[in-house]
């Protein structure tokens, strides 16, 4: 009481002076009027707030005791925007499949409809969940409900499970069963669902993906309904379903003509880029773009050169979000014959940008492609060695046999830096030859095939490839065993046998597969052949000119097909060897009305290297038509600048001895002598 009285004293002397008046005497009667407003204040708290348990449980006051106490500092996980929420994590109502591992307890399956189980069962596909007892669950219910089940949720659950791998022999023949008793009524979604379901072939069975194909064959021809999003998963995933048994290739080659006419008819840039990667992967790798025989139709290569076009300028943006795409688009691009200039300029540049963001195998994809289209700058090379050595680990054999037909195509230092000194052949030793499929032993030859001179152990290495390769050449096809004798005319075998032994065997099957009209040997595997067996050496294979002499039958054959100039002027070259008669003579006649025709497909280096086969031929008793010398020397005259320097002077000499007349030369293209010494 004394202190109050005091601060009231007080006040009532400093409140005038804050007023701007002297000081007065305070009679009892004004004193309580006189306070200002500032110092008026209720000295009275309501017991409603006296405590601290009327305050909001998630609100903390600082307390008068405990101020220099900071709960958030001590307690981080006390804080309440922290605390564990009461609810437990659901998905589409249910159990979130993905914490079933930590929280255990029911997933409440038997309440699941079709729809969600369908989402559920793409969810765990995506999170990787291979826990068998939600996927026995998930089977269960799959099974009970599949006969009350629409078409899309059919579909949509067996790709679920192919895609997990999950083989249950009584759900795979309840849903086949399904699937087939209701593919009449399925639309092109859900034809393009199955398909991506069957590109696991232990979910596939041959009669119902016949049935499949031929159901989509009559979508694309009686309905001009589908979406072009739709047309492009078909697309894909036929490109999945390589390789396939012969009366299945036709088929399939067949839809994709039919898809290719319909998305023809529709508006490509609602694709994206990511989509218009994969048609255009699709079709190279079905070799719907092969340029050896004349087609029906050109609905495949009018496809993807339009895509192509379409590509143009989203290459960079596209890079950022999925560079792996990057490197599938080249090697399609290389594979395909796909040379647009200005595509494969921002291509480049962008593989460059992209490069440390890539995975081993897209490296290996991307060095594969830019090499075989000539477009591999050193940059490149240095960026994706780079890549390659951190990836090293990751590479699988089919990765390692394209990383030895990209690198070896570049310089020999690269060469050496990447497989022979580098990561590729560390990797190869690590994973062992045995475990490389017949397949990826017959690219990994072609690749060293390839390499320039000088390399370091390349010969090594193609001596372990071939050991390993020789006791399954049972299980090779015979465009592969054409590619194994056109290796072996630059890797020679130092064993007769062996040699004798893999030119037999490809031989006879890639004569037997053109007899039987086959769909995977080519005019091009046969001009293969020959070109392997006129590329030895007399005293390795003393039989080269019987060889090719039993070849004239199918070569005169494949010649009335009208196969490609690169075709025709491969088999010019290797009948050098062959001895003279009228059935070679015929065949020469052939390939040079061919090329007279059809001259302007070679290349620059292909038309020096034509030259200098004529110039052999006519020495040894044949007249090239002088038809087909003007024609190359009209090309050579128009190509001159795409040789490098000193090489047209080879050309030059060679039709000055056919009677041609010489070419006029350039000071670049004269020959170069070494500087004296």
């Amino acid at each position: 009481l004394p202190r109050a009285c005091g601060i009231m004293a007080a006040a009532a002397v400093v409140a005038p002076m804050l007023c701007g008046r002297a000081a007065a005497p305070l009679s009892s009667a004004a004193a309580p009027t006189a306070l200002p407003l500032a110092l008026q204040r209720r000295w009275y708290t309501p017991p409603s707030r006296r405590t601290w348990s009327k305050q909001h449980h998630r609100i903390r006051t600082p307390r008068p005791m405990l101020d220099r106490f900071d709960l958030s500092r001590e307690q981080p996980q006390k804080q309440w925007w922290r605390e564990r929420p009461v609810a437990p994590a659901t998905f589409f109502g249910f159990p979130d499949v993905t914490k079933h591992g930590l929280r255990g307890g029911s997933l409440y399956v038997e309440q699941m409809d079709s729809v969600t189980l369908a989402v559920l069962a793409d969810k765990c596909v995506k999170e990787k969940i291979v826990d068998p007892e939600i996927w026995e669950k998930f089977c269960w219910r799959a099974q009970q409900i599949s006969p009350r089940m629409h078409e899309p949720d059919l579909c949509y659950i067996f790709r679920a499970f192919a895609r997990a791998d999950w083989v249950d022999q009584n759900f795979l023949t309840t849903y086949l069963g399904r699937l087939n008793r209701r593919l009449h009524a399925m639309h092109l979604p859900d034809v393009a669902v199955l398909l991506e379901a069957f590109a696991n072939p232990r979910f596939r069975q041959s009669d119902y993906l016949q049935k499949t194909l031929v159901h989509l064959a009559l979508l694309l021809q009686h309905r001009d309904d589908a979406k072009a999003s739709d047309l492009a998963r078909c697309c894909a995933a036929l490109r999945a379903l390589r390789p396939l048994p012969r009366a299945l290739s036709g088929e399939v080659l067949e839809a994709l003509e039919l898809l290719a006419e319909a998305l023809l008819l529709r508006d490509l840039s609602d694709l994206g880029v990511s989509r218009a990667i994969l048609v255009i992967d699709s079709y190279v790798a079905w070799g719907l773009l092969n340029h050896e025989k004349e087609g029906k139709s050109n609905a495949s290569a009018d496809l993807c050169w339009a895509l192509v076009r379409d590509l143009k300028g989203g290459m960079r943006a596209h890079g950022k979000e999925r560079p792996n795409d990057l490197a599938t688009l080249a090697l399609a691009l290389s594979a395909g014959g796909l040379d647009h200039e200005d595509l494969w300029s921002e291509l480049v540049m962008n593989l460059e940008f992209e490069a440390h963001r890539l995975s081993g195998s897209a490296v290996c994809m991307a060095a594969l492609g830019a090499a075989k289209a000539g477009r591999c700058s050193g940059k490149l090379y240095e960026v994706l060695v780079r890549r390659l050595a951190e990836e090293q680990g990751k590479l699988t054999p089919l990765d390692c046999s394209r990383a030895v037909g990209g690198f070896l195509r570049g310089p020999a230092a690269v060469a050496e830096a990447a497989v022979t000194r580098g990561p590729v052949a560390e990797r190869m030793l690590e994973l062992g030859l045995a475990k490389f499929s017949p397949e990826e032993l017959v690219a990994g030859l072609d690749g060293l095939a390839r390499a320039r001179g000088g390399v370091w152990g390349v010969e090594a290495l193609a001596g372990g490839l071939l050991e390993a390769l020789h006791p399954r050449l049972a299980e090779l096809s015979p465009a592969q065993l054409a590619t194994v004798a056109k290796s072996l005319g630059y890797l020679r075998p130092e064993t007769r046998e062996v040699l004798s032994s893999i030119l037999d065997r490809a031989q006879a099957a890639i004569v037997a597969a053109l007899a039987e009209e086959l769909l995977g040997p080519s005019p091009r595997h046969l001009a293969m052949l020959c070109q392997g067996i006129a590329a030895q050496p007399r005293e390795l294979l003393p039989n080269a000119g019987e060889r090719l002499q039993a070849l004239l039958p199918p070569l005169a054959e494949l010649l009335a097909a009208k196969p490609s100039a690169v075709t025709a002027s491969t088999v010019l070259a290797s009948l050098l060897r062959c001895p003279a008669s009228a059935e070679r003579t015929a065949v020469l006649d052939a390939c040079a009305q061919r090329l007279a025709a059809r001259a302007h497909e070679l290349t620059a280096s292909s038309l020096v290297s034509l030259c200098s086969a004529l110039a052999r031929l006519a020495k040894a008793g044949w007249t090239p038509p002088e038809l087909l010398l003007r024609q190359v020397s009209e090309m050579l005259d128009m190509k001159r600048y795409d040789l490098n320097p000193g090489m047209l002077w080879r050309a030059s000499e060679a039709l000055a001895a056919l009677g041609a007349g010489p070419l006029r030369l350039e000071e670049r293209d004269q020959r170069r002598t070494a500087p004296a010494e």
